[in-house]
């Protein structure tokens, strides 16, 4: 296989992952029904890759006790927090935000992961990523159009991130422990069954708000966003090098951006085209600061 495909694979299905999720939401779909409706599909996806490739399946009990943690912690409640922000912010400035997910990786990483200490020398990256964010925050997104409630969805998308990052940073332990390919079922596994528990509890499940073309993004959202995207990666994993599998990290924002102006009609601001930019280049020169134990996406286990 062409090393490329499945980062390919990946960029596209996370960048259009925010685009579906938005429009769903322009649909009058709220989170608390998106997101555990989504998982559903994910599932079903995963079921038939598991299938097909032999790959992702396991009982490993390490596994699963691994698994439990990522799956609340680096995934349903990011997803539910990052979702609840596209209720308030547009691809172009709640996507953009979620390019400093690599940023709260490294800072988490510096207390979950051995040997992956916090460097001086990424700093002026960190500086810059931040210095991006508080442009496209502060101007871009009171000139943005589409913004309900600004300091609402950035708190939403912050905490997610930050959630995130330690998700990452957990990822990367356990990425010594167990390959990496055996922790996809127990993430995806344990993230369904949290959301079903715990949504409930908070909110209902509003199936009836959902309409035919809802159905079609959620289905989306679940196949090509979630499961196409995170199987790609772990399969780019196996024929690219760390440093090619971090162009990931900077282009779905791009394409998530560059998809929500082509199929959702967002406008694109220079404030938010500067802040882009500036979050791009730090979260580029923060990473490339850093010495990563072990080098992100590769099973250092086996």
């Amino acid at each position: 296989m062409n090393p490329w495909t499945p980062l390919v694979g990946a960029t596209l299905g996370w960048g259009a992952s925010a685009v579906f999720t938005r429009a769903v939401i322009l649909r009058g779909v709220d989170t608390f029904t998106l997101v555990p409706i989504r998982m559903v599909f994910a599932m079903v996806s995963l079921g038939l890759v598991i299938g097909v490739t032999k790959r992702f399946g396991t009982l490993s009990v390490k596994a699963w006790k691994r698994g439990l943690v990522l799956g609340i912690v680096g995934m349903a409640l990011p997803m539910l927090l990052m979702t609840l922000s596209l209720e308030d912010l547009p691809v172009s400035v709640g996507g953009l935000l979620i390019a400093l997910i690599p940023l709260a990786t490294i800072g988490a990483a510096h207390f979950i992961v051995d040997g992956e200490r916090f460097q001086v020398k990424s700093l002026p990256g960190l500086l810059i990523a931040l210095a991006g964010s508080a442009v496209l925050v502060g101007i871009g997104g009171t000139t943005a159009e589409g913004v309900d409630n600004l300091w609402r969805g950035v708190f939403y998308v912050t905490a997610g991130v930050i959630l995130a990052g330690i998700g990452g940073a957990f990822s990367r332990r356990f990425a010594l422990e167990v390959p990496s390919d055996d922790l996809v079922l127990p993430q995806f596994t344990v993230n369904t069954v949290v959301l079903f528990v715990a949504v409930p509890l908070i909110w209902d499940i509003d199936v009836a708000s959902i309409d035919g073309a809802s159905w079609l993004l959620l289905a989306g959202i679940g196949a090509i966003g979630t499961t196409l995207a995170f199987t790609s990666f772990l399969i780019a994993a196996g024929l690219n090098p760390a440093s090619r599998l971090a162009l990931t990290g900077y282009s779905v924002p791009v394409v998530a951006v560059a998809l929500a102006v082509i199929f959702l009609g967002e406008t694109l601001t220079p404030a938010i085209l500067g802040g882009a930019l500036l979050i791009v280049a730090g979260v580029i020169l923060a990473e490339r600061s850093t010495t990563h134990v072990p080098e992100p996406g590769v099973v250092t286990s086996r």
